[in-house]
């Protein structure tokens, strides 16, 4: 059964039952209210009777006879019966459901009522020069039990017709609320692997559908970013791994075809060292990007402050580079320490950090690297520039493409992987990452990463 359809039989029938049981509550009340009516008409009609026929004896017979015929109407079935209180009841006089007990009741109160079947009985106590008398009328409520027969058909047809009319607007209401899905999911069956750029659009604002929305565009920007790297490894690699390996089977051919000095020897397998350190150095670079997405997992997130992290990396690349001017700039920080923590994988940071670091210190040539952090608005910045080569305007929109190098750095040692791997990084924390350059005067890499919500 569809959600809709299990949306709208739901919300029928527990507001049906609802109706069911208002409807209940008015046909009790109802009958209750018919039942006392009748009560006090059979009241009416003992009184009535007392007065006419324990009075006869005091009227004149032609008077008593136009009264009788104007107001002693009897009801349909009506049946009357003058018990004196002075002797027990003649046996056969009362039917069995008027028992003793029922007289008493008149003697004590001065009225009683008795119900037995469809058979309604009122009896009053009445005084009179004769002595005291119990006066009993008994009837069927033949009006009362008509009107709750209408009744009756009417809460039917209520019912009936409003839990039809209720499916129907639960269903109308379930088609409305999951339009949206029912929207969701034609676009996602549109998505396959020739065209993953596409996303989800749900039409909605901070609600659940925006929510689902969300999240699987989150999961294709990760479906995308994988394929990309496979695809990009696959292209590239076999490129950027063939070049020293092409070098290092070259040397070694070199020194396996004739005889050589062993200072000649000694050359050749510097040279092959040099291209095997640059060969391993490739692959370890190649294997952070492809297998950086595993870290993903939110178990690796921890609180981390961002000003301690860019402090441990400054001092790592110091030690590893004593003449190396990186210069931290900490004066636009937040007044609460606290704004500096986010939930992060530290290592991961550490390892984007240190490579832009790295970038802006290759290709500044010695010069002074400067990072400023600031902590103002609703995130955190981190921005490093240097005083380098710069990156022409038509580079800086590929710069975060893995393999690619603008064509003024190519006689700088260098992959190409670095800024695609940092950007990885930034991307799995869900911040931003821009670059800003002027060709001859150096780069600016700004990072922004969410503040952690308190």
């Amino acid at each position: 059964m569809k959600i809709k359809n299990k949306i709208a039989l739901t919300f029928t029938l527990s507001t049906s039952g609802l109706i069911v049981i208002f409807c209940f509550t008015i046909y009790f009340l109802f009958k209750q209210y018919v039942s006392r009516d009748f009560y006090q008409e059979l009241e009416q009609r003992a009184q009535i009777v007392a007065s006419f026929m324990l009075e006869a004896d005091e009227m004149e017979p032609a008077v008593f006879n136009e009264a009788r015929s104007k107001h002693i109407q009897k009801l349909p079935f009506e049946e009357e019966y003058i018990v004196p209180l002075s002797t027990p009841p003649e046996k056969g006089l009362l039917p069995e459901y008027l028992d003793a007990g029922f007289i008493e009741e008149i003697v004590a109160k001065g009225y009683a009522v008795r119900h037995a079947g469809k058979v309604f009985a009122a009896g009053i106590r009445y005084e009179d020069n004769q002595g005291n008398f119990a006066v009993i009328v008994a009837a069927p409520n033949k009006l009362g039990d008509a009107e709750l027969v209408g009744l009756r058909k009417i809460l039917a047809f209520v019912v009936i017709t409003g839990m039809v009319i209720i499916f129907l607007i639960a269903r109308w209401y379930a088609n409305q609320a999951l339009a949206p899905l029912s929207s969701i999911i034609t676009q996602m069956e549109n998505i396959d692997a020739n065209n993953l750029f596409l996303r989800i659009v749900s039409g909605k604002t901070e609600d659940e559908i925006e929510r689902v929305a969300h999240a699987f565009n989150k999961l294709l920007d990760r479906i995308e970013t994988a394929i990309e790297t496979q695809i990009n490894f696959i292209s590239n690699a076999s490129h950027e791994l063939k070049t020293p390996l092409t070098a290092i089977l070259g040397e070694i051919g070199l020194g396996l075809h004739g005889q050589r000095t062993a200072e000649e020897y000694r050359q050749c397998l510097v040279r092959v060292e040099k291209h095997a350190e640059l060969l391993r150095a490739l692959i370890i670079r190649l294997l952070r990007l492809a297998q950086v997405g595993v870290s993903e997992d939110g178990k690796a997130f921890i609180l981390a402050r961002i000003d301690e992290l860019l402090v441990d990396v400054v001092e790592e690349f110091n030690q590893a580079n004593p003449h190396a001017r990186i210069l931290l700039h900490f004066e636009n920080l937040p007044e609460d320490p606290l704004e500096l923590e986010i939930m992060a994988n530290a290592n991961l940071l550490k390892i984007a950090f240190a490579n832009l670091i790295d970038n802006a210190f290759k290709f500044s040539e010695g010069k002074q690297v400067d990072v400023y952090l600031e902590g103002q608005g609703p995130f955190i910045s981190i921005r490093i520039c240097d005083q380098g080569l710069g990156i022409p305007a038509d580079a800086i929109g590929k710069i975060f493409d893995p393999f690619f190098r603008a064509d003024n750095v190519m006689d700088i040692h260098g992959f190409g992987v670095g800024l695609p791997l940092v950007k990885k990084i930034i991307h799995i924390h869900e911040g931003q990452i821009e670059a800003s350059s002027d060709v001859g005067r150096g780069t600016a890499i700004t990072l922004r990463l969410p503040k952690r919500q308190f």
